[in-house]
């Protein structure tokens, strides 16, 4: 009966006959002016970032706040995982990467009476299709890679685009003087943008592709990554503790922000090779000669990056993953997620993500069912849909060098199960089923 309901009430599957409505619009206009009214319109006073794409944002967003909070003036942060207003941290509780309107005025305002100059906010699809940074206006915009994800909500690809594409559009259409853009010349659709668009100043960045920022010779190991940026025919070299390719795009967006602000290139990337990590983002804990693994990595594309830099650094031993995919959401990427795994990983354990409404055990046939069908004597698959058990369980199969991924929840706190939300965390769990925290070593996405 819960599930039946949900369906016939859920938000997302009305929003999109729902927000065309005049009353909606009205409602909506009511609540931005009612949100900037009550906290005196703060966004008017900074110089405002916005990040958008699939992946990678929170991580890019953490790493353009250290830099410009330390070489520039005191910044504030809006990120999936958390809020940063100059030095002080706040968790980000509230299980969205948009705020809505009342929450993301009250922090502007909060971090404005802190001296805060500057914000950089990480954007999602929702918060874009649902206005939620309407009288907000922009100077800097940044796109990468968009690649299939909550098309539960958007329907379609096309959808998807265009609700990031609006985005663009209110930069352009805003009263700021000066108008900056970012774009990947590693990503079709970003190229197309960049092309389209008219922005004062736009730099192009990217690894396979010319670019204005282009790096090369990536060097990566357990430890981290080292990798030279070519700027104006000059290289720059930088050394980062975050592991993986992919991070060398993160840090191409920070370069690419100090290049349009006239920062210090030297002072920028000293900046972001003090950079720590963001909890949940390929974070590790060593314990035994095993290497353990907790990242989001929640889109076919996140997956397949993660696990490509894990397979290229496994040598000769195992690679296990503990993987799943959440209820109520995109069932499309599932069996796009299930091929991933099974091509790179000798271990594959289903479990549960957040399987709300959805049955648990449907989720999981949809995942493993196609893998099932392979009889390749040299990959394990493994089905616990209970998740404590799933990730004990990887534990016990591990063996010295081998490396465990747990792909998923990150540093989410709660799991939403088919009976009640629960307190979780799949860090602190691992730590608790190690039973020690000693010799840990953190590293980030």
């Amino acid at each position: 009966m819960k599930e039946f309901i949900k369906n016939i009430i859920s938000y997302d599957k009305i929003y999109s006959v729902v927000k065309t409505s005049f009353l909606y619009q009205a409602w909506k206009r009511f609540i931005w002016h009612m949100a900037n009214f009550i906290y005196w319109y703060p966004s008017k006073d900074f110089f405002i970032i916005w990040v958008t794409w699939t992946n990678w944002k929170t991580t890019t967003v953490n790493i353009i706040h250290k830099m410009l909070n330390d070489t520039v003036w005191p910044t504030v942060m809006i990120s999936t995982a958390v809020i940063k207003i100059a030095n002080q941290e706040i968790v980000n509780e509230k299980k969205m990467t948009s705020l809505d309107v009342f929450d993301l005025q009250s922090i502007l305002a909060t971090a404005k009476s802190k001296w805060c100059k500057i914000a950089v906010l990480e954007v999602s699809s929702h918060g874009i299709d649902q206005y939620r940074f309407e009288w907000i206006d922009f100077d800097f915009a940044m796109i990468t890679n968009l690649t299939h994800d909550h098309l539960d909500y958007h329907w379609n690809f096309n959808n998807y685009i265009n609700a990031k594409k609006k985005l663009f559009k209110s930069v352009l259409k805003n009263k700021k003087t000066d108008k900056y853009a970012v774009f990947s010349a590693d990503d079709k659709i970003s190229r197309q943008r960049s092309e389209s668009m008219s922005f004062d100043k736009k730099i192009t960045f990217g690894i396979n592709n010319s670019a204005v920022l282009k790096a090369e010779n990536i060097i990566e190991s357990m430890d981290g990554t080292e990798f030279d940026v070519i700027y104006l025919w000059k290289p720059y070299h930088v050394s980062t503790h975050l592991p993986g390719a992919y991070n060398v795009y993160n840090i191409l967006w920070a370069i690419s922000v100090a290049v349009h602000i006239w920062l210090d290139i030297d002072q920028a990337i000293l900046s972001i090779e003090s950079f720590g990590w963001v909890s949940g983002r390929m974070e590790s804990v060593e314990k035994d000669w095993i290497n353990y693994f907790v990242d989001f990595a929640h889109t076919p594309d996140a997956l397949e990056k993660t696990l490509t830099f894990l397979k290229n650094i496994k040598g000769d031993w195992r690679l296990i993953v503990v993987w799943w995919a959440p209820g109520n959401r995109d069932k499309l990427k599932r069996p796009e997620m299930w091929s991933i795994v099974y091509n790179y990983c000798d271990v594959m354990i289903a479990t549960d993500d957040d399987p709300d409404t959805e049955n648990r055990i449907q989720i999981i046939d949809q995942l493993t069912e196609k893998i099932r069908d392979f009889d390749n004597k040299s990959k394990e698959l493994y089905i616990i849909p209970e998740r404590y058990f799933a990730i004990k369980f990887a534990t016990e199969v591990a063996k010295k060098w081998d490396l465990v991924m747990f792909a998923g929840k990150w540093h989410e706190t709660v799991q939403l199960t088919n009976f009640w939300k629960k307190k979780w965390n799949d860090k602190d769990i691992l730590l608790e089923i190690l039973g020690s925290n000693k010799d840990n070593k953190n590293l980030n996405s």
